[in-house]
C-alpha cells in the first residue's frame, strides 16, 4: 500500500508516479491529457486557432502560419530597374509634351497690328483682324506663323565690336506657315529691295532711318543677334508690320555641311552660270551645293533675281526632302536644328522644333510654295542695284497668304 506523505499526495511506490491526488477524501482519477507538446506550446504563445483545410482527397489539412518569404534581390533589382524606366518614360513624354504646349504657345499670336500701305485704298479694322479692301472683307489667319530666313554673306558669324563689318543678308526669306492649310509659303525679298533701314554708328549707337538695301541692314549690327533683329525689323516693314519673332541666320560655311547632312539635293539648274547649265540636273554635295546657291553675276540688273531662282529651286528640293525625313522620324528635325549650330545664329528653340516635328509627323507633309515679293529691279545713277515694290500687287499678293475671304 502507499503511504501519504506530509501533504497528503499518494504515490505509486513502484514508479514514482503521481497517479491519485486526494485531498482528506476518495483518490479522483486523472484522465492523461492527449494534447501534444505543440499544442501545449501555442497555447501558450497565444496562437491564432488552427485553420483546417480539406485537400482534394477529402482530408483535412492545418494551414501554415509561416512568415512569407523576404523578397530575392534579384527581383528587387529587376523592380528597381522597372520603375526608373518608368519614371524616365513619364519625364520624356512630360517634357516632349511640354515642349510641344510652348512651343505652339511661343509661335501663335493673336496680338497684331497691321498698317495700311501707302496709296492703297484699304480699310484696316481692329489693327488688322479684318481688313476691307476692294469691296471684300479678309479676316486674318491667326494659324499663320512666321519666321525669316537670312542667309549671310560671310565665312562665320562672330560678335563683333564695330558695327558694319557683319556681312550682308545676301538671301532674305519669308516663311509664312499656315498650320490650318498646311501650307508653307516662301516669300523671297529681294536683297537689293529699298526700304527704311536702321542705321547705327560704328560705335553702335542708333543715328536714324534710312531707305537703302535691306541687305545692308544686316551690317548694322554685332553680326549675330542684333544684326538679325534690325533685318527682321526691316522685313516686318515691307509686310505691312505682320507678327514675325522667329529669325534664323546662316553663313556660308554652313550651306555645305547642312546640305551633306541630309545626304546631297538634287536640283535642275534655271539658269547657265559658272558649272551648270540651264535645264540638266546635278545632284549638290559639299562645295557645289555653296556655288549653286552663291553664284551671281554682278553687273546686271537682275543678277540678283536670276539668283533667286536658283534659291527658290534649292529651297523646294530641300524642304521636301527635309519633311519627308521628319514625318518618318519627328527627332530628325532636332538632329538637324543642332547640325547647323556652329554656323548659324537664331532664336529658335527646342519647343518650337518639336512642335513643327510633331505636326508634320502627324498631320504629314506640307505644300511648299515659293514666291517673290513682286517689283521691278532697275541700276541707280552710282550704278548699284535697286529693287522697288510693285505695291499693289504685293499688297494682294500679301492678303492670299495671311487672310481668309469672309
Amino acid at each position: 500500500m502507499s503511504q501519504p506523505d506530509n501533504h497528503g499526495l499518494q504515490m505509486d511506490e513502484n514508479s514514482g508516479n503521481t497517479d491519485f491526488i486526494a485531498f482528506g477524501g476518495e483518490k479522483d482519477e486523472v484522465k492523461k491529457d492527449e494534447k501534444t507538446v505543440r499544442d501545449d506550446y501555442r497555447d501558450y504563445v497565444y496562437m491564432h486557432p488552427v485553420k483546417k483545410k480539406k485537400t482534394k482527397s477529402g482530408k483535412t489539412r492545418h494551414k501554415s502560419h509561416r512568415k512569407k518569404r523576404k523578397m530575392k534581390t534579384w527581383k528587387k533589382v529587376l523592380l528597381a530597374v522597372a520603375c526608373t524606366l518608368l519614371a524616365l518614360v513619364l519625364l520624356t513624354v512630360g517634357t516632349a509634351v511640354f515642349l510641344i504646349f510652348k512651343g505652339k504657345s511661343d509661335l501663335l499670336t493673336d496680338d497684331i497690328q497691321i498698317s495700311s500701305p501707302d496709296g492703297i485704298e484699304a480699310i484696316v479694322q481692329e489693327g488688322g483682324q479684318y481688313i476691307v479692301y476692294n469691296g471684300v472683307t479678309y479676316k486674318y489667319n491667326e494659324n499663320v506663323t512666321n519666321f525669316i530666313f537670312i542667309g549671310v554673306d560671310k565665312e562665320n558669324l562672330d560678335d563683333l565690336t564695330v558695327q558694319g563689318t557683319g556681312g550682308q543678308a545676301d538671301v532674305i526669306v519669308m516663311m509664312a506657315l499656315d498650320l490650318k492649310n498646311r501650307k508653307l509659303t516662301m516669300t523671297n525679298i529681294p536683297r537689293d529691295t529699298m526700304t527704311d533701314v536702321a542705321v547705327y554708328s560704328a560705335s553702335g549707337y542708333y543715328t536714324g532711318m534710312q531707305r537703302q538695301q535691306i541687305c545692308l541692314s544686316y551690317a548694322y549690327g554685332d553680326g549675330k543677334e542684333t544684326s538679325c533683329n534690325n533685318t527682321m525689323a526691316s522685313a516686318k516693314r515691307i509686310f505691312y508690320n505682320i507678327p514675325v519673332s522667329t529669325f534664323y541666320s546662316l553663313d556660308l560655311e554652313g550651306i555645305a555641311p547642312i546640305n551633306d547632312a541630309i545626304g546631297g539635293v538634287d536640283v535642275v539648274s534655271p539658269e547657265t552660270i559658272e558649272k551648270f547649265t540651264a535645264g540638266q540636273s546635278y545632284h549638290l554635295q559639299g562645295n557645289d551645293a555653296r556655288r549653286f546657291i552663291k553664284a551671281r553675276v554682278k553687273d546686271r540688273a537682275d543678277a540678283s533675281l536670276l539668283r533667286n531662282k536658283r534659291h527658290q529651286v534649292y529651297a523646294q528640293a530641300f524642304m521636301s526632302k527635309v519633311m519627308t525625313a521628319v514625318k518618318e522620324n519627328p527627332s530628325y528635325a532636332l538632329d538637324l536644328f543642332n547640325e547647323s549650330a556652329p554656323y548659324s545664329c537664331t532664336n529658335f528653340n527646342a519647343a518650337k522644333v518639336m512642335y513643327l516635328a510633331q505636326d508634320i509627323a502627324l498631320h504629314g507633309s506640307l505644300k511648299v510654295e515659293i514666291k517673290t515679293v513682286p517689283g521691278k529691279a532697275s541700276l541707280n545713277s552710282d550704278n548699284k542695284a535697286e529693287y522697288n515694290i510693285s505695291e499693289k500687287e504685293f499688297y494682294e499678293q500679301f492678303l492670299g497668304i495671311y487672310y481668309e475671304k469672309m
